[in-house]
């Protein structure tokens, strides 16, 4: 049963809260801790006495698949402080690594406390939370795995709802509790006094390493085999939920590949431009959600482009390469961890011009990363009819929604088969928390793919270049090379000739068989030219 505090201490619980989660840290640098907080108020009694009952092993075997290496578990109770005469809540059982016996014995303690006019105690789940962040916790980042059927007795205090409330709303907007799961447990069992169905194994992450923990904890093999069906998704609703899977190229000669979650598309032409032609689907990752339907629109955004000489070469550009396009524009009834319908997508990448000047010359591609977001608008979601049929059992009774009211039972009452099993599940729906539902508000979403598109450059510009200045290089050679060779030619020292061997443009003195001398110089060609020198002029030879 759970039972609300007085109206005028409502706020202090509130408070707390606030006040703890402004507390958190951002990181941890050693494993978080994780806290197994199991409701003991009245309406747990089928769990707790029930002969047969699965519900304590189910406990231990949640403490033990929750566990991380080299930190430390809390096994605690929770029904409404103040009530139960000589004890708290909640009431931590056991601290420390984790232990199976102790874990055991702990979980082996949790009782049905009475209030002192002997009527099973109520449950508070807002002062479990803060009690569990303050007292187990200790205000730092860490795990929550709450165990609770939130039920509301009728005529309970008016403040229940509020209080309940409450705690839903620090669950949804708080900042500080960054990952809610829940699942859903079918266990019936009839006790003592009452009958149940099932109840809710809450994972609450408090802090950015609890989300992570909770993750890691969530993906890990022993938490995949303790639960059948995946959590529900709470928080984050969205986020990595759907998925873009690309599982066909064609792009004449181009080639694509998924690496590393980006789409790698080599080979395109600079010059000319190309066409990439793909075939993939929309994976629905949510739980329990199905996607009913949605407008589909492609856009291409460009994010930066860079090449191996880009700053050289002046290829930051700003202006977008690519255009994309999606068909059909429209997708309906995707359950639950299955595929959309093939969707074809184009991404057209128009000619890149080769970058001016020299850079131009030695850029051989340009690399451009960019996304590619699948836009959602019109989007529906709705609860699965597989998973409203399970569900159920668990909350076939009136059932505390944190809307502050108590639903009743209004299943079937349809003129046939389908039209009764439609109402079932719209009264299944009507009970479930208000958590599970706010994906009711969500009207649309964008899924991204990064892309990195490897336009390459004709080498030929470069080869005729190269060409050119080798060609060049080769005439200057060429050229030195004739500068350096020695002629024999006949020069006139006067009306002497004379045989004389010379190198272009270095003078030498030379002596006419009358004695005078004579200072001759050749060119590259021609003949060679012979200038008198006085006679008091040194140097000259015969």
């Amino acid at each position: 049963m759970i039972a609300g505090l007085p109206a005028r201490l409502l706020a202090f619980p509130a408070l707390l809260l606030a006040h703890l989660l402004a507390l958190v840290p951002a990181q941890a640098a050693e494993p978080v801790p994780q806290v197994v907080l199991i409701q003991d108020s009245g309406w747990m009694e089928p769990f707790l006495t029930a002969d047969g009952s699965q519900f304590r092993p189910l406990v231990e075997a949640l403490a033990a698949a929750a566990r991380a290496p080299g930190g430390t578990i809390a096994v605690a109770a929770f029904d409404q402080d103040g009530q139960v005469p000589g004890r708290t809540s909640p009431r931590i059982l056991y601290e420390g690594p984790y232990d199976a016996a102790r874990v055991r014995a702990a979980v082996a303690g949790i009782d049905l406390p009475r209030k002192a006019s002997g009527a099973y105690a109520d449950a508070d789940l807002d002062g479990a939370l803060v009690g569990a962040i303050r007292l187990a916790l200790r205000g730092r980042a860490g795990v929550i795995w709450m165990v609770t059927n939130n039920k509301n007795a009728p005529g309970n205090d008016p403040a229940v709802a509020r209080n309940t409330a409450a705690f839903y709303a620090a669950l949804r907007n708080s900042d500080a509790i960054t990952r809610i799961v829940a699942y859903p447990v079918r266990m019936p069992l009839k006790g003592r006094t009452f009958s149940e169905g099932g109840f809710v194994v809450y994972g609450i992450g408090y802090g950015a390493a609890g989300g992570q923990a909770l993750d890691a904890a969530l993906a890990g093999a022993p938490m995949r085999a303790l639960f059948s069906h995946p959590p529900v998704r709470i928080k984050p609703l969205l986020a990595g939920g759907l998925a873009l899977r690309f599982e066909g190229f064609d792009g004449g000669g181009l080639r694509a590949v998924t690496e590393n979650g980006v789409l790698v598309v080599r080979g395109a032409d600079a010059a000319r431009g190309a066409a990439l032609r793909l075939t993939g689907r929309l994976h629905n990752g949510l739980y329990p959600q199905r996607v009913v339907d949605a407008r589909l629109s492609l856009t291409w955004t460009e994010i930066g482009a860079q090449a191996g000489l880009s700053e050289e070469a002046g290829l930051a550009e700003d202006a977008a390469l690519a255009k994309a396009a999606i068909a059909p524009a429209r997708i309906e009834g995707i359950a639950p961890g299955a595929d959309s319908g093939p969707l074809s997508a184009v991404l057209t990448l128009p000619p890149v011009p080769r970058p001016p000047g020299l850079a131009g010359l030695l850029a051989g591609r340009r690399t451009v990363d960019g996304t590619l977001s699948l836009r959602l608008a019109d989007l529906r979601l709705a609860l699965d009819p597989a998973f409203l049929e399970r569900v159920r059992p668990i909350f076939a009774s009136s059932l505390l929604t944190g809307r502050g009211d108590t639903i009743g039972d209004a299943a079937g009452q349809g003129t046939g088969q389908a039209a009764g099993q439609a109402a079932g599940n719209t009264a299944v729906e009507g009970r479930l928390p208000d958590l599970f539902l706010d994906f009711k508000s969500v009207s649309e979403t964008a899924v991204t793919l990064p892309v990195r598109i490897e336009a390459e450059f004709s080498p030929w510009p470069l080869i005729g270049a190269s060409a050119g200045a080798l060609a060049l290089a080769g005439a200057a050679g060429a050229g030195a090379a004739a500068g350096m060779r020695a002629r024999t030619l006949t020069v006139m020292l006067g009306s002497f000739p004379k045989r004389a061997t010379l190198k272009p443009f270095r003078p030498l003195v030379l002596r006419a068989p009358d004695g005078s001398r004579w200072r001759v110089r050749a060119g590259l060609w021609g003949p060679a030219r012979a200038t008198r020198l006085a006679d008091a002029e040194p140097g000259a030879r015969a």
